[in-house]
């Protein structure tokens, strides 16, 4: 999508870089941002840019129960990111914010984290 199309080339980097595990857990008849960021989880452009990536999708049944989605970080920090607030944009960039306090930290220890 046009999204991570933004957001890879706006960094020179892919932005699931620092993403060691992606967990998400949704009901596939909800709506919201879930299937689309879920469409970018899985695309190509992220699974050939982060092969050491886990990503795990747990369909839940019960309908009223919020898309969650649990990021973690190459240093072990954990986001929950609500899909049912935010739209795909606003995962990116929160996943962006995420990315920027890694490279700053991997510049103060003066070696890169990958």
């Amino acid at each position: 999508g046009e999204a991570s199309f933004c957001f890879v080339f706006m960094s020179g980097k892919h932005w699931a870089r620092y993403i060691t595990k992606a967990r998400l857990d949704f009901n596939p008849f909800s709506s919201g941002s879930t299937l689309g960021f879920l469409a970018e989880l899985k695309a190509k452009s992220v699974r050939e840019a982060v092969p050491k990536m886990e990503v795990t999708i747990n369909r839940v049944t019960d309908a009223a129960a919020p898309p969650r989605l649990m990021l973690t970080f190459v240093d072990g920090r954990e986001t929950p990111v609500d899909l049912g607030k935010l739209s795909v944009k606003d995962t990116f960039a929160q996943i962006e914010l995420e990315t920027g306090r890694l490279d700053l930290e991997a510049m103060r220890r003066g070696k890169p984290w990958l």
